[in-house]
């Protein structure tokens, strides 16, 4: 088995924007992939999969340089005129190589609209001159496959624009999904940060820390995978019947606790289109087998429109008693009664004519008498958090680091997050002010550029931070922390628009509002927050 070292990165070119990349550097990359794959997961590999990564590394550099391009097309498939590339002078000599090894394959049917897509409208008229020349792209696509079968369809383009494809796409999804943790992992991830756009920390990646701990693991979560795109494929009015099928094939909770989110967002987002479409009883049966939000919330909603209101009452009663998240516990405690306001609402009149954004009037507003305002929403929570916590965020937890460009562990807003690192992780609230103050300074200016999904760089420049940390109280931020770790998932999204400090010390969080602009319950539940941790917030609405 090939061992790969355990943080990539360290041995591969750097790029500059102004000059062309060494000659192997793509290539160089999709080596990378294969090798870390076979030292993290050699042993789950099947033959024929380890075999294409074999073949791939006994390629010649100019076919490996060749497929390393052939694999950023659209759908590894690309027309042989176009494949013309400064690093591959023989380009077709590399590609009989890769045809003779089995990697590439000339002509092989394509999906969709097949061989049609890799074709403008003119050419599309060369193979088929009988067509009507009059139409845009898309109606002469629909009408060319109308007339002529699939088979017809494929010699037709073959004859005058062949193009090649890999001969078979599985084996490299398997080594993407392996190397990035997901299937939408892509080797432009490299350049980003061989760019110097993109810095990630530097993280260990150990064979006793991968995702997938045996073949059975890797090939559940690949049928989840199938069995997503099957229910995404049902389209936006989904057939009861075919939906049955899905939720046949996801009846019972998964193995580990990625796989089971996967399961529960696709019953989740099955259930909702089909509640969209009034078929409540598929929808219901969904829901029941999701385990994560919105699926309880959905069912009391189509419960109480079906007239049940028992059977809503009694869910309700539930997630009141055990709510899987801030969000379904405020549903149970308000659905169906008026809400009492509990936040502070000022009223500016709208200055006409005006240009601007509601924000950006409202920050003219209010640094009118020399206050200072950013409109940083939740990149201020979430960015003080994630600075705090940094270490927290890049802990070591199995599973949850697969590959060397990731800006946060796959668990991040899991509700398990803190209980999978409190054993090796000290917890900042624990510090006294100036510490925590002292470890968020250190952390910014010793990470500042790397990136972290939970600290926006652009929003929390230097000065904008340091005037932030010195001007917000100590106690304020605290309390800010603690509200994000109590929920984390509920703390991504709805954070008053401004951050508003009159004078050191005095300071507020602004929701502004349009004229016909109202609350949404992600954006009501932080002010209810803030105003119980008596931080001072309120709603500015532009009349």
């Amino acid at each position: 088995m090939r061992v790969s070292p355990p943080h990539l990165g360290v041995c591969l070119p750097r790029l500059l924007a102004a000059q062309p990349p060494p000659q192997h550097y793509y290539a160089e990359n999709l080596l990378a992939v294969i090798r870390s794959v076979d030292g993290q997961y050699g042993d789950l590999l099947t033959a024929a999969e380890a075999a294409f990564g074999n073949r791939i590394l006994a390629a010649s550099p100019p076919a490996q340089r060749l497929l390393a391009r052939l694999l950023s097309r659209k759908g590894h498939c690309a027309r042989m005129d176009t494949l013309g590339y400064r690093e591959v002078r023989d380009a077709p000599a590399a590609l009989r190589e890769l045809l003779d090894v089995g990697i590439a394959a000339s002509c092989p049917p394509l999906p969709g609209v097949g061989p049609l897509r890799l074709l403008t409208r003119a050419e599309i008229e060369r193979c088929f001159p009988e067509l009507d020349a009059t139409q845009r792209k898309p109606a002469l696509i629909a009408e060319a496959m109308a007339r002529h079968g699939p088979a017809a369809l494929h010699e037709g383009v073959a004859r005058h624009f062949p193009w090649v494809a890999l001969a078979d796409a599985e084996p490299f999804e398997c080594y993407r999904l392996l190397f990035f943790g997901h299937r939408r992992g892509d080797l432009a991830a490299f350049v980003l940060r061989d760019l110097g756009l993109m810095r990630f920390e530097p993280y260990e990646l150990r064979p006793e820390r991968r995702l997938f701990k045996d073949r059975a693991a890797l090939d559940e979560f690949r049928t989840l995978c199938r069995i997503g795109d099957f229910a995404q494929a049902l389209g936006a009015t989904p057939h009861p019947a075919l939906a049955n099928i899905v939720l046949e094939a996801l009846w019972h909770p998964a193995s580990q606790r990625l796989f089971e989110r996967r399961r529960s967002r696709i019953l989740n987002g099955l259930g909702r289109r089909l509640e969209r479409n009034r078929h409540y009883d598929a929808a219901l049966a969904c829901y029941a087998r999701s385990a994560l939000p919105p699926g309880r919330e959905r069912t009391v909603r189509i419960l109480h429109r079906l007239g049940d209101g028992d059977a809503a009452a009694r869910l309700r009663a539930a997630m009141r008693n055990c709510p899987a998240s801030a969000l379904e516990a405020d549903f149970a405690e308000h659905f169906g009664k008026a809400r009492r306001r509990s936040h502070h609402v000022d009223q500016l009149p709208w200055p006409r004519p005006c240009a601007q954004s509601v924000e950006a009037a409202a920050v003219q507003a209010l640094t009118a008498e020399g206050s200072q305002a950013w409109h940083l929403e939740n990149a201020l929570p979430l960015g003080l958090f994630g600075l705090a916590y940094w270490d927290w965020v890049f802990a070591p937890v199995a599973g949850m680091f697969v590959n060397a460009f990731q800006t946060a562990p796959t668990d991040l807003f899991w509700p398990d997050f803190f209980a999978a690192r409190q054993d090796s992780c000290q917890d900042p609230l624990e510090l006294s002010d100036g510490a925590l103050l002292k470890r968020m300074r250190e952390t910014s200016r010793s990470r500042r550029g790397i990136a972290n999904r939970l600290v926006d760089w652009r929003a929390l420049t230097a000065p904008t931070l340091d005037a932030l940390l010195t001007a917000l109280p100590a106690a304020h931020i605290r309390k800010l922390l603690e509200i994000v770790a109590a929920d984390l998932e509920r703390a991504r999204t709805g954070f008053p628009d401004l951050t508003v400090v009159h004078a050191p010390g005095a300071c507020e969080f602004v929701e502004v509002k349009g004229p016909n602009d109202q609350l949404r319950s992600h954006q009501r539940l932080w002010l209810d927050k803030l105003n119980a941790a008596s931080l001072p917030a309120r709603v500015l609405q532009f009349r």
